[in-house]
C-alpha cells in the first residue's frame, strides 16, 4: 500500500518541462528490483530520445522523480516521527533527538556541497553534467533509504 502512495505522490515533471522523460522504464525496474541499480534508467531514455546535449535536462528531470518520492516518503514518515522521538528518549538518546527536519536539512546541505564539489572538478559544460548526475545519484539514494525506512 504505502508503495502504491509513493508511486501516486511521486509524478514526474510535466510533459512540456520534459517531454522526453517518461518514468515508465525507471517504474519498471523499480517494479523487478526495487534499488539502486535502476538509477538513471529515465535520464538514460531520455538521454537516448533526445540525442546529445540532452544529459542535464533528462537527469534534472529524473532527478525531480527522485525528489518527488523522497518527499512523499518524507510524508508519510511525518506520522510516525513522534513515535521515534519518544523511543529515542526512552532509550537515553542525547539532546536534541532526530527529527525529520534536520533529516532534511542534513541532507540537502550534504547534497549542496558534494554536488557543487563535483561540479567545480570539471571545465566548460561537463561541470553541469556532472552537478546534474551528482544531484540524480543522491536524490535517487535519499529518496530509496526514505522508502526503506518506511518498513522500519
Amino acid at each position: 500500500m504505502r508503495l502504491f502512495l509513493l508511486l501516486l505522490l511521486a509524478s514526474p515533471l510535466r510533459a512540456e518541462e520534459a517531454p522526453l522523460a517518461s518514468p515508465a522504464p525507471l517504474l519498471a525496474c523499480l517494479a523487478a528490483t526495487g534499488g539502486g541499480a535502476c538509477v538513471g534508467t529515465m535520464a538514460g531514455g531520455c538521454e537516448a530520445e533526445a540525442g546529445p546535449g540532452s544529459e542535464g535536462l533528462c537527469r534534472g528531470a529524473e532527478t525531480a522523480f527522485w525528489q518527488a518520492r523522497a518527499e512523499a516518503a518524507l510524508s508519510l514518515l511525518r506520522d510516525g516521527e513522534g513515535q521515534v522521538q519518544f523511543h529515542a528518549r526512552r532509550l537515553g538518546w542525547p539532546e536534541p533527538v532526530p527529527t525529520l527536519d534536520a533529516l532534511s536539512q542534513g541532507f540537502e546541505a550534504y547534497r549542496r556541497a558534494a554536488c557543487d564539489w563535483r561540479a567545480a572538478a570539471w571545465d566548460g559544460i561537463h561541470a553541469g553534467y556532472e552537478q546534474q548526475d551528482c544531484l540524480m545519484r543522491l536524490t535517487a539514494g535519499h529518496a530509496l533509504l526514505l522508502e526503506g525506512m518506511l518498513d522500519d
